[in-house]
């Protein structure tokens, strides 16, 4: 009986993960909607509006044509292309495509390299609140998380005086999130060029979340950390076609 008991434990490392909320709440969203109720959603960061029905025409199109098999680990050649263009161009910088990695949905290229640049008691700052992805991840690559506040009163951006607080010589990785999710806070130039400088200070790597970077408004922008001197070799852009397209 105690054998069979131990089939049924997890590994320790999963112990702190709970569900994402924001799915728990689209459950009951659609459950409402099938009632009858009518729905303004909130819950999951996506647009609003359909697929854009050249791209249904376009994936339609590639599966009768056969486009159904295994591809190259890091994705077929032309996309890897097309997108080392396109980001590169939106970002004023050259990204070539041996550097980009397509993944399905942008959470494995959260995750993994999380795996593979943390180690056990590593530090990781982070955006609170943030996507709660970020903080899980930390926990199973067996970092320690490290918030930092995103507040009104500063535009929801980094409270850098906090963030100079908690950098230090543990911190290995620095993830940022702009546009952010759910604040909607954008870093401006000067608060990434601040840490920037802490980044290479501190030799930490940065993951830029910038998968709203194309949802701002009223003629904002929102730069990249990637862009400035010294930064791309140490940063890891994470971005997709979710919730422009």
């Amino acid at each position: 009986m105690a054998q069979k008991e131990r089939l049924f434990e997890f590994a320790g490392r999963t112990a702190h993960l709970r569900p994402e909320g924001a799915y728990y709440v689209l459950g009951r969203a659609l459950q409402m909607e099938k009632e009858g109720r009518e729905i303004i959603h909130f819950e999951i960061g996506q647009p609003d509006f359909p697929t854009f029905e050249n791209i249904c025409e376009a994936g339609i199109g590639a599966i009768r044509r056969g486009k159904t098999r295994y591809t190259p680990p890091a994705g077929m050649m032309e996309l890897r292309e097309a997108i080392a263009a396109d980001a590169g161009q939106r970002r004023g910088i050259s990204i070539f495509p041996e550097e980009v990695v397509v993944s399905p949905g942008g959470k494995p290229n959260l995750f993994f390299p999380t795996l593979a640049l943390v180690e056990e008691g590593d530090e990781v700052i982070y955006p609170d609140p943030g996507f709660p992805t970020y903080q899980a991840m930390i926990q199973v690559a067996g970092g320690i998380p490290v918030p930092v506040p995103l507040l009104e009163e500063n535009d929801f951006s980094f409270d850098l005086e906090i963030f100079d607080r908690l950098i230090n010589p543990r911190t290995k990785l620095i993830i940022l999130n702009s546009p952010s999710n759910p604040t909607g806070g954008v870093l401006d130039e000067a608060a990434l060029q601040h840490i920037a400088e802490q980044a290479q200070r501190y030799d930490c790597w940065v993951m830029s979340d910038e998968i709203y970077a194309r949802l701002v408004y009223d003629g904002q922008k929102a730069p990249s950390i990637a862009a400035l001197p010294g930064m791309k070799e140490r940063t890891i852009i994470v971005d997709g076609f979710s919730k422009t397209y």
